[in-house]
């Protein structure tokens, strides 16, 4: 390890000794000249025949002395801090205080050194010292309670750099960032990356919450309102809530798990849902637009129209399965069939029920249909090599699964089981083979974007034989479509 990545400790140590042995030196110095190891004893700085060597010697005598002081100082405040890192009581003593004992200790031997070398009595020193310490303390009285609103800062662990704080500013809250704390003010940076400067003394007077120092870590709790006719229950829209911010904490580590979901007004035919959740700070800007946009899924999967007046007009006169259907059609294959093709295979679906811990999908059946998660949560388990089943996935509304077997006629690959109360959309081979006669094209489509799934599923996504082997898997699933369609 190079000097410069060793800890200060380390390189504290080097120093004391490197002074140290220079003070001995000194000292051996000045004894071969004097008789007697201390220069001060032998210099006097007010008789007329001065010894300039002497009372250099002297002098530097001082300095050693002092940055010795100095470097024991650090040393034992470095060693205190690495012990706290590792200790259950975290309390780092900030620079800031070592930068005031180091000024402490220069001023304390220049007086020392002051009175030794030019004989003055001690009281006579101390009187006009202390005069001109009250005349300096009241012309720097304000860069002075800076200093000392600093040291109260950091001493009482108020904040340290990196925290994340909430301010409390006029019934608005605002997020900073801690980048810097000095002897004036503290540096902070806030959600659009603006520096924001606050004087220590005002910072103190603010009223703030430290979301780093939380007992559970970072977190910063956040309220989100939407509004949906009350044509769709609440019994209906609350599950389907909850499912969105589950999919959120399990799929995006900056949501945390703690989160409240309730029902807060209903005015005219309107239900107003409130969700309450928690986060990092790092997402605030973009949180609601991330819940807002998994919500859209999820409500369209359900046929949940995001009109607020629908209570008093309706839009269509579409059943429930089919505004499930068209409001699902953007996801997994049906994206390629048109608004007719959907409405047409919309008269032929089904609506499936599953309750809780039932089975949907068994591995290694021969099943000619695939689901639509409409409502709910399904599991993906397989077994390992002990023959323990085990969730490797989860299918939330919106999710596809079974459309293999339903094109090409291919076993079950997996089990699939309902890990909450789920409704599921059925669409058969018979319900898809007149959209298939009538839009053959369709067969393209749809064996390329199973390709791609296979390829990713087999490893080949970062394989310099990707299109390839894409290419190729598109061509076999292709000729399975036709030849199990041609048996209908």
């Amino acid at each position: 390890m190079s000097d410069s990545k060793k800890p200060p400790f380390v390189r504290l140590k080097h120093l004391i000794y490197l002074v140290f042995f220079a003070t001995l030196g000194l000292g051996y110095k000045i004894y071969t000249l004097t008789g007697i190891p201390f220069g001060w004893i032998a210099a006097d700085l007010e008789d007329q025949k001065i010894d300039f060597v002497l009372a250099g010697l002297a002098i530097l005598q001082f300095v050693l002395f002092a940055v010795l002081l100095d470097l024991f100082s650090r040393q034992a405040i470095a060693s205190h801090n690495k012990r706290s890192l590792h200790s259950e009581k975290y309390s780092l003593i900030p620079a800031i205080i070592s930068h005031m004992v180091s000024s402490l200790i220069y001023a304390f031997v220049a007086l020392v050194a002051f009175i030794l070398l030019y004989d003055h009595k001690l009281t006579n020193i101390v009187t006009t010292l202390g005069a001109m310490s009250i005349g300096i303390a009241y012309i720097f009285r304000d860069l002075i309670a800076e200093v000392v609103n600093s040291v109260t800062i950091q001493s009482d662990r108020l904040i340290s750099i990196g925290d994340w704080l909430e301010i409390d500013n006029d019934e608005k809250k605002d997020y900073l960032k801690v980048t810097e704390i000095n002897h004036r003010m503290v540096i902070f940076e806030n959600l659009d990356g603006y520096i924001v400067r606050v004087y220590n003394q005002k910072f103190l007077e603010m009223k703030f919450i430290n979301l780093t120092k939380q007992h559970h870590g970072v977190r910063v709790r956040r309220k989100l309102e939407i509004q949906l006719s009350a044509r769709s229950t609440a019994e209906q829209v609350l599950p389907i809530l909850e499912s969105v911010i589950q999919f959120l904490i399990k799929s995006n580590p900056d949501f945390l798990p703690w989160h409240r979901i309730q029902v807060s007004n209903i005015l005219e035919g309107v239900i107003t849902y409130e969700i309450s959740y928690e986060c990092t700070p790092q997402i605030l800007n973009t949180s609601n637009g991330i819940i807002n946009l998994t919500l859209i899924r999820y409500l369209k999967a359900a046929g949940i129209s995001l009109y607020r007046l629908e209570a008093q007009n309706p839009l269509s006169d579409f059943t429930d399965v089919q505004n499930r259907l068209l409001d699902s059609s953007a996801f997994g294959i049906l994206k390629f069939l048109t608004e007719d093709e959907i409405l047409k295979l919309s008269t032929t679906a089904e609506l499936k029920y599953f309750y809780e811990g039932k089975p949907v999908i068994q591995k290694g059946a021969q099943e000619d249909w695939m689901y639509i998660v409409s409502e709910g949560v399904l599991e993906v388990r397989i077994q390992d090599q002990s023959g323990v089943s085990k969730v490797v996935s989860n299918l939330w509304p919106g999710d596809i699964v079974g459309e293999m077997s339903m094109l090409t006629g291919a076993e079950r690959s997996a089990d699939v089981f309902a890990s909450k109360d789920s409704i599921l959309l059925e669409i058969s081979k018979d319900n898809m083979a007149p959209i298939l006669d009538a839009n053959p094209e369709l067969l393209q489509k749809f064996s390329d974007i199973l390709a791609k799934r296979q390829a990713q599923n087999e490893y080949f996504a970062n394989s310099e034989s990707q299109v390839q082997k894409i290419a190729e898997n598109s061509k076999n699933i292709r000729a399975k479509i036709i030849n199990f369609f041609l048996r209908r």
